[in-house]
């Protein structure tokens, strides 16, 4: 394939954001379907194909189609198509796959639709941004890049749009970023921690009330709903909204009618509404702490905002933005080793604790260059350090398979037999560890995230991720 021999021309650096390089020019192409004929110029390094009116290739006269049914990422090495846990998949000459490179000529079967990849015979240039539109967040990594793409989608259509993802990942940096890229930015964003109101005053806050409506009501207030109008209001942390509470936020969203606090008119209210949580929401309303159908509105939209563990080659691009923040008229850098310290850590508390680190860093800094030594990884190092004394202190009765038992290895390493699958032994070790927590805390999620030194979305992810049935 002539992308085989593109050659990448990087222009990305801590200081800038961008890459091109060059690649075949190709054509989606459906030859068989409800929308034989419609074509897709591949232009851009992430295209999205599904029912759904935000995909760049819409199929939606295809009722086998899921709303978001693949992926495909271009690189140097031409286009590659990932399927997105689709209902019915995506097939290759009558075989399902999942992840595999296509060549000009191929032919895969989505839905009814069969779609061909068309060479137009000549190479194009693909342009890669490492930032928003917005200028807010930045990253090269192909989780991040796909919520940069994203973005502007959701910026012309108002749909409720759910952020998931741990403590500190950026969630609100990624709902203002929605903000400035919408039809609504010249609004006012407004932002609302549910968590931090006060438990006798969050009605008030959010519907607002009238002089004498309670007891210091000494003059009209507008809620936060009213105070949205005409822009973006953000509910961070929306799974602690009190349980009574929850079914007039849904008539809210669908009425989109308040009533103040001793009020007796309905006033409208229109705005992009974006929620977050740290939490796993499916397992709240499982639990009765979440409105199921309340979970439906708020989730018209709904994507991870990934933990930094996850975007490594981010840090980077992310410690440029934030030291520009923290000291803009200084030219901070930083040492080889203190870089490679930073990439090598495991980030539980995401972007936030990268920017306390940085900030404790330059606070004592003399001179423009962070060393190792300032950075105090002996206090970062605690949390890794107790997980490795855990290990080595597992009780002994720990009750293992077989098939787990044989993955740990034996000291000397060149004793065993065959090469050691590392990635497998680590595994092995931390879904131990996991099942171990939850044994002893009787599968009390918040009591063994705190066990194990990592938040409880971390730990539901892993539960997740090893399909652990919690039985209580």
């Amino acid at each position: 394939m002539a992308a085989a021999e593109g050659k990448k021309t990087l222009l990305a650096s801590a200081k800038t954001a961008s890459s091109k390089f060059s690649v075949e020019d190709i054509s989606l192409v459906v030859v068989e379907g409800p929308h034989q004929g419609k074509e897709l110029r591949v232009e851009t390094d992430l295209v999205r194909i599904g029912r759904d009116d935000w995909c760049d290739l819409v199929l939606d006269k295809d009722q086998w189609v899921s709303n978001i049914h693949c992926e495909c990422w271009i690189d140097e090495r031409g286009i590659r198509i990932r399927d997105l846990n689709s209902k019915n998949g995506v097939l290759l000459d009558n075989c399902p796959i999942f992840d595999a490179y296509l060549r000009p000529g191929a032919k895969v079967k989505i839905g009814s639709s069969i779609i061909e990849v068309k060479s137009h015979n000549q190479t194009r240039e693909i342009s890669i941004s490492y930032h928003d539109s917005s200028g807010l967040l930045v990253g090269k990594s192909p989780k991040i890049r796909k919520i940069f793409s994203m973005l502007p989608k959701l910026g012309v259509r108002k749909v409720a749009t759910l952020l998931t993802g741990e403590t500190g990942t950026g969630k609100t940096t990624v709902a203002q970023a929605i903000h400035q890229q919408s039809n609504e930015k010249d609004g006012p964003f407004v932002v609302v921690n549910c968590g931090a109101l006060p438990a006798g005053l969050i009605e008030a806050a959010l519907f607002g009330h009238e002089k004498g409506a309670f007891t210091g009501a000494d003059a009209r207030r507008e809620g936060f709903f009213e105070q949205a109008h005409g822009g973006t209001l953000f509910l961070d942390e929306i799974a602690e909204l009190p349980l009574d509470l929850q079914p007039k936020l849904l008539d809210v969203i669908e009425r989109r009618q308040i009533r103040r606090l001793g009020g007796t008119s309905e006033l409208p209210v229109d705005f992009r509404l974006i929620t977050a949580t740290h939490r796993h929401l499916p397992t709240e309303i499982q639990e009765g702490r979440f409105r199921e159908d309340l979970y439906f509105r708020v989730s018209v939209v709904e994507f991870e905002v990934p933990p930094l563990r996850e975007r490594i080659e981010d840090i980077s691009l992310l410690i440029d933005k934030l030291l520009l923040s923290l000291s803009p008229q200084s030219d901070i850098k930083l040492s080889e080793e203190a870089m490679r310290a930073l990439k090598g850590y495991l980030w539980p508390g995401n972007i936030r604790e990268l920017r306390n680190v940085l900030e404790r860093s330059i606070t004592f800094l003399e001179g423009n260059t962070i060393e190792l030594d300032d950075l105090n990884l002996r206090s970062l190092q605690s949390n890794t350090q107790s997980m490795t004394n855990a290990l080595n202190a597992a009780p002994q009765n720990t009750q293992l398979s077989s098939s787990q038992s044989s993955l740990l290895p034996s000291f000397p390493l060149s004793n065993n037999e065959g090469p050691l699958e590392l990635k497998a032994i680590l595994a092995e070790a931390e879904k131990t560890l996991l099942l171990q927590a939850l044994t002893e805390t009787d599968a009390n999620v918040q009591s063994a995230s705190k066990l194990l030194s990592i938040s409880p979305a971390w730990l539901y992810n892993r539960i997740k991720k090893y399909d652990i049935k919690i039985k209580k």
